[in-house]
C-alpha cells in the first residue's frame, strides 16, 4: 500500500535505498533499530476506531528499540488534528487527543512524529539514520513480496517510466537484483 503514496517517491529522489517488501510490522524500516507505521490524518481515526493501531504499536514496541507513529498531514490541510477550542482537560473516549495520549501512555517507547508532508518527512527519516546502521532485507522475505506479477510490481517503483521500463526488465535479472542497484 505505501507504494501508492508520494513517500517512496520522494526518499527515492532523497537518495534512499528502497527494497519494496511485505512487512510484518511498520510501514517503513529505517534501521535495525527503527521502524515507523505511517499514517494519514483519515488512516490515523479509523485505525484507533477499528482497534488496529494499539495492535500495530504493541507489534512495533515488542520488536524494535525505537518505534514511531509518524502521523503525516496533507500538505494543502491544516496542520491540527482538531480545532484548538474541542481540546478539554479531561479524557474523553471519542477524541482523538485523548487516545493519542493514551497510546503514549501505554507504549513508553513509542515516538510520536508529526510531519506536514512527504518531504519534510524525508528530512525526518534523514535525520532519524544518522549513525543508524542498515536494515537488512532477508532475501526470502523479498522473494516472497515480490511473488505477484513482476512487471506490474516493478511499473509502480519511483523512477520507473513507460519510457525506461524495457531497458530496465533488459538489465536485471530480478527485482531483488534491481534493489542492489
Amino acid at each position: 500500500r505505501e507504494f501508492r503514496s508520494k513517500l517512496p517517491s520522494s526518499l527515492f529522489y532523497k537518495g534512499f535505498e528502497i527494497v519494496p517488501l511485505t512487512l510484518e510490522v511498520g510501514d517503513y524500516i529505517l534501521s535495525p533499530n527503527l521502524c515507523v507505521e505511517r499514517k494519514s490524518i483519515s488512516d490515523l481515526f479509523s485505525s484507533f476506531q477499528s482497534g488496529r493501531l494499539y495492535t500495530q504499536a504493541e507489534a512495533m514496541c515488542k520488536q524494535y528499540n525505537t518505534p514511531i507513529l509518524l502521523i503525516e498531514f496533507a500538505g494543502d490541510k491544516s496542520f491540527a488534528l482538531v480545532n484548538r477550542d474541542n481540546i478539554t482537560p479531561d479524557i474523553q473516549g471519542n477524541s482523538i487527543i485523548s487516545r493519542i495520549c493514551l497510546l503514549i501512555l501505554h507504549f513508553h517507547k513509542l515516538r510520536l512524529l508529526w510531519s506536514r508532508n512527504e518531504p519534510m518527512t524525508g528530512t525526518f527519516f534523514e535525520e532519524l539514520k544518522q549513525e543508524e546502521d542498515e536494515p537488512e532485507a532477508d532475501e526470502r522475505e523479498f522473494d516472497a513480496a515480490t511473488d505477484t506479477d513482476p512487471i506490474e510490481f516493478l511499473r509502480r517503483l519511483p523512477g520507473i517510466t513507460p519510457g525506461n521500463i524495457q531497458k530496465v526488465i533488459d538489465e536485471v535479472e530480478n527485482l531483488h537484483a534491481l534493489s542492489k542497484m
